[in-house]
């Protein structure tokens, strides 16, 4: 199998590496031209490689100095989560708290920002419900397009909302869906539960009670504790699969 060596691959393993604490905090990473060789390219596809890591505030170059290793609870942004999820799948626990804390700031989010829109969100209701209707009507295409229908829920609300930083929070969701399939798999066994979730969502809002706040966030609370139940339950299962076959 031919091994990638393009910058995002290169990029992609070193980020995992540093996540790991396979090189800890405060030390320097190898430099340019070390792994360059390690990598089997030229040092200017490093330099790229190099430049990306800065971006995301994994790594500091300074002349002379080398590749120092950042904190990445300190200096990283929401772009890291997806990495962090990865980096972290072979301990379920923690996979599960991270997925947690991702799933809580976008469920306090979403509810403030429904709240506050509501009726904005409610004159998309028709959109809305034929969503959610297409989420239990994907069941038989395949994790993929209950995902994308799920997608095209949230879609609809943010377009409601007008929100910059609500898309951020949904873009890096939606990144962790598409390139960790066990998250997918996690919070889509049961399309009629999300589908019967959404349906609630709409139902309180368009009811006006003074605690719809309350029931919505019981509605969407509920739904993430199955899919943290579930996505440890599969990481767990993998494991043992991948002791077994050891």
């Amino acid at each position: 199998m031919q091994i990638d060596k393009s910058p995002s691959a290169i990029e992609h393993a070193l980020t995992l590496a540093i996540l790991r604490g396979q090189h800890p905090v405060g030390t320097r990473l190898p430099t340019v031209r070390e792994l360059a060789e390690l990598h089997g390219v030229n040092p200017t596809t490093i330099q790229r490689v190099v430049s990306r890591l800065e971006t995301r505030g994994l790594v500091t170059a300074r002349q002379g100095s080398g590749l120092r290793v950042n904190d990445p609870s300190e200096c990283g942004d929401i772009s890291l989560v997806p990495y962090w999820l990865e980096a972290t799948l072979d301990d379920p626990a923690r996979a599960r708290g991270i997925l947690d804390e991702l799933l809580e700031v976008r469920r306090v989010l979403a509810v403030r920002l429904m709240l506050r829109h509501r009726e904005a969100i409610l004159g998309r209701s028709a959109a809305l419900h034929d969503a959610a209707e297409s989420l239990v009507a994907a069941r038989a295409l395949g994790t993929d397009a209950l995902r994308d229908a799920d997608l095209r829920f949230a879609r609809e609300l943010l377009r409601a909302t007008g929100n910059v930083v609500a898309l951020s929070v949904f873009n890096t969701v939606a990144r962790v869906l598409s390139t960790l399939p066990v998250v997918a798999e996690a919070m889509y066994a049961q399309p009629s539960e999300n589908a019967a979730g959404m349906l609630g969502v709409l139902r309180a809002l368009s009811g006006g009670a003074a605690d719809a706040g309350e029931v919505i966030e019981a509605l969407l609370a509920e739904t993430d504790a199955r899919t943290l139940s579930r996505f440890e339950a599969l990481l767990r299962a993998h494991h043992k699969e991948e002791g077994v076959s050891a």
